[in-house]
């Protein structure tokens, strides 16, 4: 096994608790369960294993998926059985990144806003924990990187944005590269290039979002904030938008909307805003849908918009009264869709509306 892991289960024995023992080694308990857990495999497995591996030098079991080994007598194929995944360490990472949430400060409204105009600022796409490096793809994105493009994105969106009274945080999707430490999409199984382990990322991830509704919070008086599902984090960004609403939960100017619909609508006076990552159904398609299950706020409204993300470009399409716009990412490309000449530019969005008006302004920040 590698020094860390001995060291891990080192601490559990003499601190007497997988919470003191990561205290002292200043990790996670989640970081420190995955050490325990490799060495606890290493220490099961197959003796003709482990001692192939001690004689090439390799320590981590995590790292032999298959192999041969061969003597003069013999030859032998193995394969490692992968790691399950087990609902009991996910619930405990989601609580891990959860406890300790130290609520918002109350920051005072700002004295002045205009009551008919609402501030949608998407954030599609942001992919943090994705590693790309700038020998393959041109530049480099990793968590710290993401999280960075997201503040000082926001930041010059809602500077440059007109002091409506109301501002929409809206992911989205995918604002998480990984859904789990499989570093694989949960559908496909595609392999991922990832920065690092999932529960580092997850926490990056609930950073940006709250910075960006902290930066709202500073000129808009009313701040909603909704996380959608995307493709590559299906079901942990459940864990971003419950880690929000428990961070704002005593904030009456912050409404974190919490449900696992795949769609998101929003009436504002003449405006319906709608929103889906655009990973399951087509523009056609979407736009029917939201005909068909909002009847009533399509019937009282006049200007419609609709949001995707998901294939990282621009797109925008007038569709039945429609405007659909499929958003550009806040991610850089990472390898896959540098190889295959997929080209796109990192962009942050403020769109102002109008209750009887419409769209009224637009500001694009590069990233």
């Amino acid at each position: 096994m590698t020094p860390k892991q001995q060291e891990a289960l080192d601490a559990v024995v003499k601190y007497g608790s997988q919470v003191k023992a990561a205290k002292a080694l200043g990790i996670s308990r989640s970081a420190l369960r995955h050490r325990i857990n490799s060495a606890k495999k290493y220490e099961e497995v197959d003796d003709g294993i482990k001692y192939a591996m001690n004689e090439t030098g390799m320590a981590n079991i995590n790292a032999v998926h298959s192999g041969w080994i061969k003597t003069d007598d013999v030859s032998l194929y193995f394969r490692n059985e992968t790691d399950s995944l087990n609902t009991n360490d996910i619930a405990e990472s989601i609580r891990d990144v959860i406890n300790g949430i130290v609520l918002c400060e109350i920051v005072k409204p700002p004295k002045v806003v205009e009551d008919n105009l609402l501030t949608l600022y998407p954030i599609a796409d942001a992919h943090i924990g994705m590693r790309a490096h700038a020998s393959e793809t041109g530049e480099e994105y990793n968590s710290d990187i993401a999280v960075e493009r997201i503040r000082t994105g926001m930041a010059k969106c809602v500077a440059s944005s007109p002091q409506s009274k109301y501002a929409l945080v809206l992911d989205v999707g995918d604002l998480t590269h990984a859904d789990d430490n499989n570093a694989q999409t949960p559908r496909s199984k595609h392999p991922l290039d990832v920065s690092e382990r999932f529960f580092y990322s997850l926490r990056c991830a609930i950073t940006a979002l709250a910075s960006a509704i902290d930066c709202a919070l500073q000129k808009h008086e009313q701040v909603i904030c909704r996380v959608l599902r995307g493709n590559h984090n299906e079901t942990s960004y459940l864990a971003v938008m419950f880690a929000i609403a428990e961070r704002y939960k005593n904030n009456i100017r912050v409404t974190v909307e919490q449900t696992s619909a795949d769609f998101f609508v929003h009436e504002f006076g003449s405006v319906m805003i709608a929103a889906h990552h655009g990973d399951k159904a087509k523009a056609d398609r979407l736009v029917m849908h939201m005909a068909d299950a909002w009847p009533d706020i399509w019937g009282r409204t006049k200007h419609r918009f609709y949001f995707t993300g998901h294939l990282h470009h621009t797109m925008m399409r007038e569709i039945g009264g429609v405007l659909v716009e499929q958003l550009r990412a806040v991610t850089g490309k990472d390898s896959y869709a540098s190889s295959h000449a997929y080209s796109s530019r990192s962009q942050m969005q403020g769109i102002t509306y109008h209750k009887e008006e419409g769209e009224v302004s637009r500001v694009k920040v590069c990233l």
